[in-house]
């Protein structure tokens, strides 16, 4: 069975939800129930959760099409975009041919979300009650979502603009990759370390998504040393060839 739906495409890039989206959804729901009270409890306080789950998650997807839009601008075609328990991705097909323009692919995504939440912050100082604060929740998701992204950690936004600098400083983009890519590890260390402290702190599972973030991003930042590595390898190949 596949561990993906597909819903369609977005200005021409097919976008696909991951079985453990599902999952991402029910628990930003359950965590957000409480940013309801006391205006709204109960069922109410339940839709409006579940509200702002959708809304967060079109709000990445806007975050991923911005990035799928720049490669697609620098020659780089787009596989998918994939939502996923964390957020999503932007599965681009091949690497930006330089620095720069690795550099403005990266930095597309995190700009797309500083926008949102410009427009949502303005829009919900129109709105009183439950809908002002979904918007005014969603400002603050979408600044988030940037801040996380340009921390400088590979494969995170800001560990490729750290990789396109390395590369244009040395020549080399297998190095910058490697030294990005300890920077992500170096994060995710961070993340899981800090999220099971505090899990055993406070005694409360409220910090797990924390370390399994952690998890995950040590194991993308692995995956994409060693998909650099074979690209590396491979060009090397056909230099030979």
């Amino acid at each position: 069975m596949p561990r993906w739906i597909g819903v369609g495409r977005v200005l021409g890039v097919p976008v696909r939800l991951d079985l453990s989206w599902f999952v991402g959804l029910g628990i930003l729901v359950a965590l957000s129930r409480e940013l309801w009270a006391p205006a709204a409890t109960g069922v109410a306080a339940a839709l409006w959760s579940g509200l702002f789950a959708v809304g967060f998650f079109a709000c990445v997807l806007a975050h991923e099409l911005a990035h799928a839009l720049v490669a697609r601008a620098v020659g780089v075609p787009t596989a998918e975009i994939r939502l996923f328990v964390f957020g999503g991705v932007a599965r681009i097909a091949g690497e930006p041919a330089g620095p720069g323009d690795e550099a403005l692919v990266a930095m597309a995504g995190p700009l797309a979300s500083v926008t949102l939440a410009g427009v949502l912050d303005l829009a919900s100082r129109q709105l009183a009650g439950p809908p002002g604060d979904l918007l005014a929740w969603l400002f603050l998701g979408n600044l988030v979502v940037a801040g996380f992204n340009l921390l400088p950690g590979f494969p995170l936004d800001g560990g490729r603009v750290a990789r396109a600098l390395l590369w244009r400083l040395t020549g080399r983009r297998l190095l910058a990759t490697r030294v990005a890519a300890a920077g992500g590890r170096a994060l995710a260390a961070l993340l899981v370390l800090g999220g099971a402290g505090a899990a055993l702190w406070q005694q409360t599972l409220r910090w797990l998504p924390q370390v399994v973030l952690g998890l995950f991003l040590w194991q993308a930042a692995t995956q994409g040393e060693r998909s650099a590595l074979r690209t590396h390898l491979l060009a090397g190949r056909a230099e030979r060839g």
